[in-house]
C-alpha cells in the first residue's frame, strides 16, 4: 500500500541518540542466549542480570493521571480535556503525570516508565462505552491533541521522561463482542479517519509505543495486522524505533475466542511476524508465552530473528528513558549530584509541588467545561441570594476505571457553599428517595419452599451486615435502635445502589455473599455495589446483584441477607417503605431559593464503560425526571443544569427550558472548585465540544465503521443538538479583520479577537478560532467522491484578559493565558497556517492523496455549524502540479480498493496479508471500483471458500452494469470489458457481483 507526498513523511535517519540506542540494544541482544531472549517478550520481563538489564514491566496506566498506584494528581477525563482544544494544556497535564510516574518509579522500580496513554481511537459513535478515554470524533483534532499529550509525557531533551503508548491500534470503538467483531474499513475511512491519530505522533517522534486492539480489522485480528509495518514502521527511519505491545489477554483470544489459529504457538508466531514485541497475558505468569514462542521456533513457524527484533525494540524503548546510560554503548554520562535521591511520592499531601499540581488540575477542569445553552442570559453568573444545589452528582466527585485515587476531592455543593458570601444561604440536597426495606417473602431454595410473612424490617448489624432480627441465632445484633434506612441511588435501566444513611456507605457483598454496608464508592472491574430492582405488579421488590447475577435472599437461621442463585424464585421480596421521596426532597430544597443548580450525569462504572456500550443517548429516566422538575420551576427562579458525564446526550429540548446548561466530564480532584469558579463568574467558560451531542436522529449500528456510507460524525452530516466546536461564553469575544490567503504552499487565516468592553466574569478569557472547509463534489475534476459536509482544517486557542486580578481563578498557579496581572491584553491577532494536504481526500484507485482542483469554501467559525466568515479559495496550480497523484498502474487491482460494497464483507485472504471480499450472507453482494476511463478489465480474481459440511452451489463472480437497478438480476458483462467515463470525468466505475461461497481477491486490468 503506497502513499503520496501529501501524507506525513518518514524521518530520514535516526537522530544520534536513537542510533546509539539501536546499536546498544542490538549489541545487548547478541550477548543473550535464546532462553533469555524469549523470556524478555512477556509483559513481566525478568531482565538479564549479568548484562545489567533489570526486570521490566509494561506499562503504567495514565490517560488522565497515574492510575492504580494510589493517590496521584487526577485531571479531567480525556473527552473533557479535549474540549479545551489546547494541546499545550494537555501537554502540561501529561507532564505532571510523567513526573509522578518517575517519582513512583524511583521508589519502586517495578513501576513502569512505559505509560499506556493516550487513547487515540476516534469517537465516531456516541454509544461507545469507552468514550471517556478518548478525545474526539475529528481526525485532525485527534492527532493534534494526541501529539500534545504525548509530548508532555515524553518531556523535553534527549532522555524521555516516560514512554507514551498510543492505544488501541486500530479501529476500536465498540465494546459489544469487542474480541470477535471485525471493523470494516474502506481505504478512505482507514486513511482519512482512523490512521491520523496514530501516524502523526509516531512520525513526529512523540510516541515510543503502540498497543494493539482486541478487535479484527477487515477480518484480520489487529494483533496480526499488516498495517503496523505498512502504515507506522515504514514511516520511521528505523522500524525498531517503535515498540508494540498487546492488550491484556489478547494473545489468548487468537486461539481461544477468535480461533483464527489452532494453538498458542501459531498465535505467538503470527504476532511476532506481524510486528508485536511484548505479550500481555496471564498477568505475571509468563509460562504460556515462553512455551508457545519456544514451540513456534521448534516448528519453524518463526526464526530467531523475529525474537531478536522484538527484544531490540523493547530495549531501545527502555534506553530512551536513560535506563541503560551507564551500560556499554550508552552516552557515558556521569550521574548528577543527588541523582539517587528519592523524591516525595505523588500521594504525599506535603509534596513540594502539590499546590501547583492541584492548581493545574483545577485550571484544566475550568478550561474543559462547556456552556452548552443559555436560554436565560441572567442565569449565569449565579446571582446573590438563596441558592439550592441539588443532585447526587453535586455531592460527589466520581472516578472511572482508569482513575487514580483523588487528592482531597471537593464536590460542587461544597465548593459553592465555600464560595458564597453567606454560606447559610446555600441549601444542598441529594434529592434521593430515602427508604426502609421490609422483607415480606423469603424466596425458595432446594428443600425450603418460598413463603410469605408479616413485614420484617432489614437491620444494620454491628458488623455492617444487613439482616433480620433472629434472637435464636448467635449473630451480630443491630447497631441501630430501629430499622436501617437507605438512600436509593437510581442509575436508570432498573439499576440502583443503596447507601446506608448513618454510615454513608454503600451496600455491597462480602466474600461469603452476605450483604454488608461497607462500600465507599461504586467501582471495580466487576462492580459489586449495584443491584437490578425487579418490581412486581404489587409494588414489591426483588434485588438482583449485578456483579454476580444472583438474587438477594434470606439465610434462614441467621437472618442474614445473602446472595442466592440467578433464579428469580430464590430471591426474597421486599416492601420499600418511603421515608422521604425524591420529589418531596426537591420541593423542600427549592422552597425560597432564587437560583437552583441541579447536577445530573453518569456513574462511570455503569451503563457505559470498558466491556459495555451505552444502551441509548438519552439522560437516564431518574435524571430526566429531575430535570423536568427543574424546568417546571416558576419563571422567577434562575435554573442551571450541570451535567457531569463521560459522554454526550440528546437533551430532548431541555436546553430550551432551563436557564443554562453546563457540561463537564468527570473532572478529577478539583472538579467542584472548577465548576464553582465558572458558575460564580470567577472564570468564564471556554470549552468547545470535541464530539457531537446528538439529536433524536437514528444512529447507525455501533459495529458499522463506515462513517462515510452511514453519514456518521459531523463530517458526514450526523444529526446534532450541539455540534462539534460548540461552546458559549458569558463574555463573548468579537472577531474582526478576518483575512484568508491562499499562499503557494499553505492557506493562511488571520483573525483579530477582542474581549468585550464590559465583563461579567473575571480571569483570562480563552476562545477557539476554528477553520473548516467545505469542498463541493465537483471541485474534484478527475473522479467522484462522497465529500465531507464540512471538515476541520485548522484551529487556534486564543488567550486574552480584559479584567486582570491578583488571583481571579482562586487557584495557586497562573493560568495558561498569555496575559498577566500587570499588562492587560484586550485584543490579539492569531494567524493559522493550514497545509493544503488537509483538503485532500484519499484516492483508493491511485493509493494516494488527491487535492481539489476547484473552489473551496473556507469557513472561519465558532463551531462546525456557526460560521463567522466564509471565503472562497483555490489551491494554486503550482502546488497541484508539485503534488501529483501516483500514476495509474496495470495488473492486479486488489479487492481492498473497492469503494462501495453492498452485502460483502472485507475479510483476510491469509493470516497475515491480503484482503478479499466475501458474501456477508447467502445473498449476492456487489463491489464498485473506480478505474481510469478506457481501462480494460480482463479477469476477476477469485478463490473458492470453504463451506464445511454445507452442500452449496459453487459461487460465481460477474462484472455487471455499474448503474443496474437490480444488481442481483443484472446480466453479466463479457470480459474483457472497457470502462466507460463517468460523464465528463476521465474515470468510471466497474461493478462486481459475487454470488455463493466465493471470495473476490481483485480485478485484472490493463491501462489504456
Amino acid at each position: 500500500m503506497s502513499t503520496s507526498d501529501l501524507a506525513p513523511a518518514a524521518l530520514g535517519t535516526p537522530c544520534p541518540a536513537d542510533q546509539r540506542r539501536l546499536d546498544q540494544a542490538r549489541a545487548l541482544v547478541a550477548q543473550m542466549d535464546l532462553r533469555e531472549r524469549i523470556a524478555m517478550l512477556h509483559q513481566y520481563s525478568p531482565g538479564v542480570e549479568r548484562l545489567g538489564i533489570a526486570p521490566f514491566v509494561t506499562g503504567t496506566e495514565g490517560v488522565h493521571g497515574v492510575a492504580w498506584k494510589g493517590v496521584a494528581t487526577q485531571f479531567p477525563q480525556p473527552v473533557g480535556m479535549a474540549a479545551s482544544w489546547d494541546p499545550e494544556l494537555l501537554a502540561a497535564a501529561a507532564a505532571v503525570t510523567a513526573q509522578e510516574v518517575r517519582e513512583l518509579h524511583a521508589a519502586d522500580p517495578s513501576v513502569s516508565l512505559s505509560v499506556w496513554a493516550p487513547v487515540v481511537n476516534t469517537l465516531r459513535h456516541p454509544l461507545w462505552g469507552r468514550t471517556e478515554e478518548a478525545y474526539t470524533e475529528d481526525p485532525l483534532l485527534n492527532s493534534v491533541l494526541a501529539g500534545g499529550f504525548s509530548r508532555g509525557l515524553r518531556g523535553e531533551g534527549e532522555t524521555w521522561q516516560v514512554l507514551p503508548t498510543l492505544k488501541h491500534f486500530l479501529a476500536y470503538s465498540n465494546e459489544t463482542d469487542r474480541c470477535a467483531t471485525s471493523s470494516e474499513l474502506s481505504q478512505r475511512v482507514l486513511h482519512e479517519y482512523e490512521l491520523p491519530g496514530f501516524v502523526e505522533p509516531v512520525v513526529s517522534g512523540l510516541a515510543a509505543s503502540v498497543m494493539l486492539s482486541y478487535n479484527l480489522v477487515n477480518g484480520r485480528p489487529a494483533h496480526l495486522t499488516d498495517l503496523l509495518e505498512s502504515q507506522l514502521r515504514s514511516r520511521l527511519p528505523d522500524p525498531d524505533l517503535l515498540f508494540v505491545v498487546t492488550d491484556a489477554g489478547a494473545p489468548s483470544n487468537l486461539f481461544r475466542a477468535e480461533k483464527v489459529v489452532p494453538d498458542a504457538a501459531s498465535a505467538y508466531a503470527g504476532m511476532l511476524r506481524a510486528g508485536a514485541d511484548s505479550f500481555t497475558d496471564h498477568d505475571t505468569d509468563p509460562r504460556e508465552s515462553i512455551e508457545a514462542i519456544t514451540e513456534a521456533l521448534e516448528r519453524g513457524l518463526i526464526d530467531v530473528e523475529h525474537v531478536d527484533r522484538a527484544v531490540v525494540r523493547q530495549l531501545v524503548a527502555r534506553a530512551r528513558t536513560g535506563e541503560f546510560d551507564s551500560l556499554p554503548g550508552g552516552p557515558d554520562v556521569q550521574p548528577s549530584p543527588g541523582a539517587q535521591r528519592i523524591s516525595p511520592l505523588p500521594s504525599d499531601p506535603n509534596h513540594p509541588q502539590r499546590s501547583d499540581r492541584r492548581a493545574l488540575s483545577r485550571e484544566v477542569a475550568v478550561r474543559s467545561a462547556v456552556l452548552l445553552a443559555r436560554a436565560d442570559t441572567a442565569a449565569l453568573p449565579l446571582r446573590q441570594g438563596p441558592l439550592a444545589v441539588l443532585g447526587e452528582q453535586a455531592h460527589a466527585v466520581l472516578s472511572d476505571w482508569y482513575s487514580g485515587d483523588l487528592h482531597s476531592p471537593t464536590s460542587l455543593a461544597t465548593a459553592l457553599r465555600d464560595a458564597a458570601e453567606e454560606p447559610s444561604e446555600v441549601r444542598t440536597s441529594r434529592v434521593l428517595d430515602r427508604i426502609g426495606l421490609e422483607l415480606i417473602g423469603t424466596g425458595s431454595v432446594p428443600g425450603v419452599p418460598s413463603g410469605t410473612q408479616e413485614p420484617e424490617p432489614v437491620l444494620l448489624a454491628s458488623d455492617a451486615s444487613l439482616r433480620l432480627h433472629r434472637p435464636a441465632a448467635d449473630v451480630p445484633r443491630s447497631s441501630l435502635p430501629g430499622a436501617a434506612a437507605f438512600e436509593v441511588i437510581d442509575l436508570g435501566e432498573d439499576v440502583i445502589a443503596l447507601r446506608e444513611t448513618t454510615t454513608d456507605l454503600l451496600v455491597t457483598t462480602d466474600d461469603r455473599g452476605q450483604l454488608v454496608a461497607t462500600g465507599a464508592r461504586i467501582g471495580g472491574w466487576v462492580v459489586q455495589e449495584t443491584f437490578r430492582r425487579v418490581v412486581a405488579v404489587d409494588g414489591t421488590w426483588q434485588l438482583q446483584h449485578i456483579g454476580s447475577g444472583r438474587f438477594v435472599g434470606l439465610e434462614h437461621h441467621t437472618g442474614a441477607l445473602i446472595l442466592r442463585s440467578a433464579l428469580p424464585g430464590s430471591g426474597a421480596r421486599f416492601a420499600a417503605r418511603v421515608h422521604e421521596s425524591a420529589s418531596t426532597a426537591f420541593e423542600h430544597a427549592v422552597d425560597g431559593a432564587g437560583t437552583v443548580v441541579l447536577a445530573v450525569g453518569n456513574e462511570p462504572h455503569v451503563h457505559g464503560r470498558e466491556t459495555e456500550d451505552r444502551p441509548h443517548v438519552r439522560l437516564s429516566g431518574p435524571d430526566r425526571t429531575a430535570v423536568e422538575r427543574l424546568a417546571s420551576l416558576p419563571a422567577d427562579v434562575a435554573t442551571v443544569l450541570v451535567i457531569t458525564s463521560s459522554y454526550p446526550y440528546d437533551l430532548e429540548g431541555f436546553e430550551e427550558r432551563v436557564g443554562a446548561v453546563v457540561w463537564s466530564s468527570h473532572a478529577g480532584e478539583a472538579e467542584g472548585e472548577a465548576l464553582a469558579d465558572l458558575l460564580t463568574g470567577r472564570r468564564d467558560f471556554s470549552g468547545r465540544l470535541a464530539q457531537t451531542w446528538p439529536d433524536a436522529s437514528p444512529l447507525p449500528s455501533v459495529l458499522d465503521y463506515d462513517v462515510i456510507g452511514t453519514g456518521s460524525t459531523y463530517l458526514y452530516g450526523q444529526g446534532a443538538r450541539f455540534p462539534v466546536g460548540h461552546g458559549l461564553s458569558v463574555d463573548r469575544t468579537s472577531w474582526s479583520d478576518i483575512e484568508v490567503t491562499a499562499g503557494p504552499e499553505a492557506l493562511q487565516v488571520a483573525v483579530t479577537v477582542s474581549a468585550p468592553a464590559e465583563r461579567r466574569t473575571d480571569g483570562p478569557l480563552h476562545d477557539v478560532v476554528q477553520v473548516y472547509a467545505q469542498v463541493p463534489e465537483n471541485s474534484f475534476s478527475r473522479r467522484t467522491y462522497t465529500v465531507p459536509a464540512t471538515r476541520l482544517i485548522g484551529f487556534d486557542v486564543v488567550a486574552l484578559d480584559a479584567a486582570p486580578t491578583a488571583d481571579a481563578s482562586g487557584a495557586a498557579a497562573p493560568s495558561t493565558s498569555t496575559t498577566s496581572t500587570t499588562t492587560t491584553t484586550t485584543t490579539t491577532t492569531t494567524t493559522i497556517e493550514i497545509p493544503y494536504r488537509r483538503l485532500a481526500l484519499f484516492a483508493p484507485d491511485r493509493e494516494g492523496w488527491e487535492l481539489p482542483d476547484g473552489p473551496v469554501a473556507v469557513h472561519v467559525a465558532r463551531s462546525s455549524s456557526d460560521s463567522v466568515d466564509v471565503r472562497e479559495i483555490t489551491i494554486p496550480r503550482s502546488h497541484l502540479e508539485a503534488n501529483p497523484l501516483p500514476a495509474a498502474a496495470g495488473g492486479l487491482v486488489p479487492a481492498e480498493r473497492a469503494e462501495e460494497t453492498v452485502g460483502l464483507s472485507r475479510s483476510a485472504t491469509a493470516l497475515l496479508v491480503g484482503t478479499e471480499l466475501r458474501p456477508a450472507t447467502g445473498d449476492p453482494g456487489t463491489a464498485v471500483f473506480m478505474l481510469d476511463e478506457g481501462t480494460l478489465v480482463t479477469a476477476l480474481e477469485t478463490r473458492a471458500l470453504e463451506t464445511g459440511a454445507l452442500d452449496l452451489e459453487p459461487g460465481a463472480a460477474d462484472l455487471i452494469d455499474a448503474d443496474a437497478a437490480d444488481p442481483s438480476a443484472a446480466p453479466a458483462l463479457p470480459l474483457p470489458h472497457r470502462v466507460a467515463a463517468d460523464g465528463a470525468r476521465p474515470t468510471g466505475r466497474a461493478r462486481v457481483r459475487i454470488t455463493g461461497p466465493l471470495a473476490l481477491t481483485g480485478l485484472r486490468a490493463e491501462r489504456s
